[in-house]
């Protein structure tokens, strides 16, 4: 006959492996959800970057006139008398009309 410490013996050994397997296993998930964690952590911090940068860059194309020269040059655009105006290689256009009736437009 067994002594009757060995089934409760092995009762406890079986429910302390359990328990360090679920831990085991626990831990290891956390340390992995740290880990994407701290990935997606730098991801934001590279796209608020990249939007500050963005925010900088329509800031420049919008209010500075060297910035905008720059960027026009780039697509042709040349500025005769304080005008952009598409640069034309079928031709001069000197005989078109000026409109007098123009207005400049306002912002709303």
């Amino acid at each position: 006959m067994l002594p009757r410490w060995i089934p409760i013996a092995a009762s406890i050994t079986l429910v302390l492996t359990i328990t360090a397997t679920v831990n085991v296993r626990s831990y290891i998930d956390l340390a992995n959800e740290q880990k994407a964690h701290e990935e997606l952590n730098q991801r934001v911090q590279q796209m608020n970057d990249e939007n500050l940068g963005l925010q900088e860059e329509i800031y420049y194309l919008k209010n500075d006139t060297d910035t905008i020269e720059r960027e026009a040059k780039k697509y042709g655009l040349v500025r005769p008398q304080n005008k952009l105006k598409l640069s034309s290689r079928a031709g001069d256009m000197g005989n078109a009309e000026e409109p007098t009736n123009r207005q400049t437009p306002t912002n709303k």
